[in-house]
């Protein structure tokens, strides 16, 4: 009876050592990882990146953005702007922790940026600061809900798969309209290896994060409407890059055609510009078996569906570039 009387602490019984709060943190994506790198990953990003990593300069130039430009414009946004809430925008923040729930990915941190008249989203991770997630105040008016969950989604895809400090990296490249941000510390020559290379990399990534957006979006199938209305109201992206006359109609009918078709007997589509073939390529991932594992609630069976191997190498041939 003294046994059953005996009072216990239940925070006794809470796992507290490390290896739970990495398990915690990391949560169950780890089960989508293959060969380092997540599933629905787009192979030619992965490789571009490993490429850039052994290039000469690579490691002094990341150094620089790691420990002055992305805590400078870390600094920059805690002080000045305020986070995305349940109380403060309050539509972002159920978009996010949407996102964020079928990425299964710990919920970022999220501003609202009123300084900025241009309408862009971003993102801003290192190693020594928590994950962000930043939405220009044109973009929020710009963009419906649906449109707004996709964005988010890629962002998160950009934060899933380490693209943070690849994209501060280009804002070196000598392009005048991309994203500049609040400090550039870094004072010395960058190599035109890297410089090429980071502009090739743009074109795969693309690829990822919007796999990941396709993942994140209520309705997927939606994917290239959805894209191609938000450049055509004018949307310009951390690259600088715009598309003002995408037209959904005709490249949905394109990713039907494709759909078709058998790999040995696809082709880059010459009419077509870089944008919209990285559009049409990443909605190969539609019919990808990765995505019904990642999305359990949505239904495949009457889909002919492809394994993500074959998904990359289709994707590959529609964009152009034969991968790497």
């Amino acid at each position: 009876m003294s046994d059953l009387l005996e009072s216990v602490n239940p925070l006794l019984q809470i796992d507290t050592s490390f290896r739970s709060y990495l398990n915690a943190y990391t949560r169950s994506f780890q089960n989508h990882v293959v060969g380092g790198q997540l599933d629905y990953a787009f192979e030619s990003d992965f490789a571009v990146r490993q490429k850039i990593m052994s290039l000469s300069g690579w490691t002094k130039l990341t150094k620089a953005i790691n420990t002055t430009d992305i805590s400078a414009e870390a600094k920059h946004l805690f002080l000045k702007f305020n986070q995305v809430g349940p109380l403060k925008h309050p539509s972002i923040y159920e978009t996010v922790k949407i996102c964020a729930a079928r990425l299964e990915l710990n919920l970022p941190i999220v501003f609202v940026r009123d300084d900025i008249t241009r309408p862009i989203i971003y993102s801003v991770a290192s190693d020594i600061i928590e994950p962000c997630i930043v939405i220009s105040a044109p973009l929020v008016e710009m963009c419906n809900a649906e449109e707004l969950q996709l964005l988010i989604g890629c962002e998160c895809g950009r934060i899933q798969n380490n693209h943070a400090i690849y994209n501060w990296a280009y804002t070196y490249v000598n392009n005048k309209n991309a994203f500049l941000p609040t400090e550039r510390s870094y004072k010395f020559p960058i190599g035109n290896q890297i410089i090429c290379s980071l502009i090739e990399w743009v074109k795969y990534a693309d690829i990822t994060v919007n796999r990941a957006a396709i993942i994140c979006i209520d309705e997927p199938g939606r994917f290239l409407d959805i894209l191609c209305s938000i450049y055509n109201k004018g949307y310009v992206d951390f690259y600088g890059r715009s598309l003002d006359k995408a037209n959904s109609k005709y490249l949905i009918g394109l990713y039907e055609s494709n759909r078709m078709t058998s790999a040995r007997n696809l082709h880059p589509n010459p009419k077509l510009e870089e944008l919209e073939r990285g559009f049409l390529a990443s909605s190969e991932f539609l019919y990808c078996n990765s995505l019904f594992l990642w999305r359990k609630d949505l239904d495949n069976s009457d889909l002919h569906t492809v394994d993500g191997e074959i998904c990359d190498v289709r994707s590959s041939i529609i964009l152009g570039t034969g991968g790497q």
